[in-house]
């Protein structure tokens, strides 16, 4: 389906209580969720669920919900994995993995469809800002802090 004027293809990933909205040009792929590999790694936070295969190479695979300060719920029958692409230009981590509680929805935001959210400061770090999509409050996720503190944990 091509974006319409301004239109941008988008997904709604949704969390335990919340929806992620990101540009589909982010998203390389969407697929059935399978239990990480646990994290190499001692003492390692409870958002990094461990990495997961994907395309012939390990992906970090990391829980949202738990990055952004709140309680991370068991994945559901439902789960999947997003792979995204990582914006930064960290070297040896092209790809950071989401688990999501169910199965993302396409979503064509127009650039008028996006309607802040006036929302506390307890929106979490993880999170850029809290809006409206055509209606469906949604969270923008901040990938730059996603990214560093993934890097943080396993960059080279």
């Amino acid at each position: 389906m091509p974006e319409s004027d301004g239109a941008i293809r988008s997904l709604l990933l949704p969390l335990d209580d919340a929806y992620l909205l990101l540009p589909g040009t982010v998203v390389a792929e969407v697929v059935g969720y399978t239990t990480p590999q646990p994290p190499a790694l001692d003492g390692a936070p409870e958002w990094l669920l461990g990495t997961v295969a994907w395309r012939g190479q390990q992906v970090p695979c990391v829980a949202f919900e738990a990055l952004n300060g709140q309680t991370l719920g068991a994945p559901g029958t439902r789960a999947r994995t997003v792979v995204l692409k990582a914006l930064g230009s960290r070297s040896g981590m092209p790809y950071i993995a989401l688990r999501t509680r169910g199965i993302p929805r396409l979503i064509n935001v127009e650039r008028d469809g996006i309607e802040p959210l006036d929302e506390p400061d307890a929106l979490g770090p993880a999170v850029r800002e809290a809006v409206l999509a055509h209606g469906e409050p949604a969270l923008i996720p901040d990938m730059d802090y996603l990214e560093t503190q993934t890097h943080r944990l396993l960059g080279d």
